[in-house]
């Protein structure tokens, strides 16, 4: 979506049939509308034939439009429904209820492999490697975008969804919570979900295609090693902390850490525990990396289809767009 046009703008376009306006709505938005369409249906054709129909909705019916959530969030609350319509028919139908969508099919999955941590003290016997550490010339930006698409395109739906929405769309937390009917617990566990699958597809990646260990080998060792090994020590937690939090629990709280959901003394456990381990950091430094990444994997729309929905819109309203 184009921050070139606010509201207003868009709005004024819409309603008075401009043409040259429209058509560059159309170009600019559409991308994101079929990115998104594209995570409830089972075919990329279906996800076109939504966004269309998507459009002659929006523009058939602009002056129902009365404002109550923004336009953007109209449009792809527009855009969602048309295209879980086409999921429905092509046997891919996601509820439509809050809980059911949210937990519908996504049972508690760790976000790291326990494997990694020590079963006593729960610290990390074999730490995430540091590809955000890379250099440009071992690993490029472009490099790692295409990883984290293809792992982004590969989640079950509701990750997809959600994630696609915040992380790529960047959509707000409100915004993604009134086209989903999510509650914020809901949202985060599907983002903290998704994020960390993504996490974890870049570290596989990495650990394959360059010369640093694989993952299953460190773990392999660590799981052998004694507990006084440097790798399995636990992160000491500051004078006076009480049941302080470690590694394994860190990488559960990190979504809800960096989205400000935990309270304050949650809070305050998590960041004494960031001041002594320097592998937890690097956790939640490879989180920040991969949110700056996704949101620049910018959504695109092949130019027929662009032509296409103009064409549509102009047979739809009879106008001269």
């Amino acid at each position: 979506m184009d921050a070139a046009f606010d509201d207003l703008a868009a709005i004024a376009a819409l309603r008075s049939r401009d043409e040259a306006r429209v058509g560059e709505l159309v170009a600019a938005w559409t991308p994101g509308m079929l990115r998104l369409a594209r995570t409830h249906t089972v075919s990329v054709a279906s996800a076109e034939d939504a966004v269309q129909d998507a459009w002659v909705t929006v523009l058939t019916g602009i002056e129902r439009f009365e404002g109550r959530s923004t336009l953007r969030t109209w449009v792809l609350g527009i855009v969602i429904n048309t295209a879980r319509r086409a999921g429905a028919r092509e046997h891919r139908t996601l509820p439509f209820s809050s809980t059911g969508w949210a937990d519908r099919g996504d049972g508690w999955e760790p976000a790291v492999a326990p494997a990694r941590f020590h079963p006593q003290t729960g610290h990390w016997v074999s730490s995430p490697l540091r590809w955000d550490l890379l250099p440009e010339e071992q690993l490029s930006a472009g490099e790692l975008r295409s990883v984290i698409d293809a792992a982004l395109t590969a989640l079950p739906p509701r990750q997809r969804a959600v994630m696609t929405a915040r992380d790529v769309l960047g959509l707000s937390g409100e915004e993604v919570g009134a086209l989903y009917m999510l509650g914020d617990g809901n949202q985060r566990v599907l983002l903290h979900r998704g994020r960390s699958k993504v996490r974890a597809a870049v570290e596989r990646y990495v650990a394959t295609g360059t010369d640093l260990p694989d993952p299953a080998e460190a773990v392999a060792v660590a799981r052998s090693a004694p507990a006084s090994e440097p790798g399995a020590q636990p992160c000491p937690p500051r004078p006076g902390s009480r049941q302080p939090v470690v590694c394994r629990q860190l990488v559960e709280l990190v979504t809800d850490y960096l989205e400000g959901a935990l309270n304050t003394g949650l809070r305050d456990r998590v960041e004494e525990h960031l001041a002594t381990c320097r592998h937890c950091n690097g956790y939640v430094a490879q989180v920040r990396r991969l949110l700056d990444l996704t949101a620049e994997i910018a959504p695109t729309a092949p130019p027929h289809i662009v032509s296409r929905l103009a064409a549509a819109l102009r047979n739809a309203t009879g106008s001269d767009l």
